[in-house]
């Protein structure tokens, strides 16, 4: 018989069938084409779902090489209401799953080093809190705001014995060596506390010694940097939290 033929009575055997046969007849042809259908109504829904009721991020912190206490939550929470920020309308980020060892070789640091480049590169991040060796190497590459430029000239007066310095004629060395292909070249990064052994000292970061983020958050360093990222969103908030995790500090 020829195949339209089968086919013709195919469908007038259905159109006389019970709903079973007629089930039965629409699942077998039409089973994947269903299948398929439904799983991308489920994933437009679900985006626009995630679109509708994404809220605006407000501040984005990266806690670098810590591990989050108990009181993180709590602290972090303490923030927003220390600034004002309705979380129930805008978002606030404090991932502490980042960490980098000295050497950086081990898969964890190398997962970890990527993905705070994409931050960095994309404007995600405000802040990184991190111990000194960290974030030495994106302080030395011109990553980080020179805090007199940043923060309020009260903050300044407030805070600059806490400067975390860099000295920008090692940085204009290295940069030589690296233009001039020198793998021979090491650069010698002074006591960053100590900007008069520098010969142009620059203050990219605070020292949070004393601060309140160690209740939450616990350091592999004794030491703790704070950063302000040169492409941050969220410049006043930035402040305010600086003012925030400085409450416990000597001033």
């Amino acid at each position: 018989m020829p195949v339209m033929d089968e086919f013709r009575e195919e469908r007038q055997a259905l159109r006389n069938g019970t709903l079973k046969d007629k089930l039965s007849y629409f699942i077998y042809y039409y089973k994947w084409h269903t299948i398929a259908a439904v799983a991308v109504i489920a994933m437009i829904v679900s985006f626009v779902t995630q679109l509708l009721n994404r809220k605006e991020m407000a501040f984005y912190a990266c806690i670098l090489n810590s591990v989050e206490l108990e009181a993180a939550e709590a602290y972090n929470q303490g923030f927003a209401e220390y600034a004002g920020i309705d979380t129930g309308t805008y978002d606030l980020m404090f991932d502490s799953t980042l960490y980098m060892s000295p050497d950086g070789l081990d898969e964890s640091s190398v997962a970890s080093t990527q993905k705070l480049m994409v931050y960095i590169a994309a404007g995600e991040l405000d802040v990184i809190v991190s111990d000194p060796g960290g974030i030495q190497n994106y302080a030395n590459n011109e990553t980080f705001y020179d805090m007199r430029d940043f923060l309020t000239p009260e903050q300044v007066a407030a805070y600059q014995d806490h400067f975390y310095y860099i000295d920008m004629a090692v940085v204009e060395e290295k940069n030589a060596a690296v233009d001039a292909l020198d793998d021979t070249y090491v650069p010698r990064y002074p006591d960053p506390r100590d900007p008069e052994a520098m010969r142009d000292p620059r203050p990219v970061g605070l020292y949070l010694d004393g601060s309140n983020i160690r209740e939450s958050y616990h350091f592999k360093d004794e030491d703790v940097v704070l950063c302000v990222l040169l492409n941050g969103q969220h410049p006043e908030n930035t402040r305010k939290y600086i003012d925030y995790v400085m409450q416990a500090a000597p001033q």
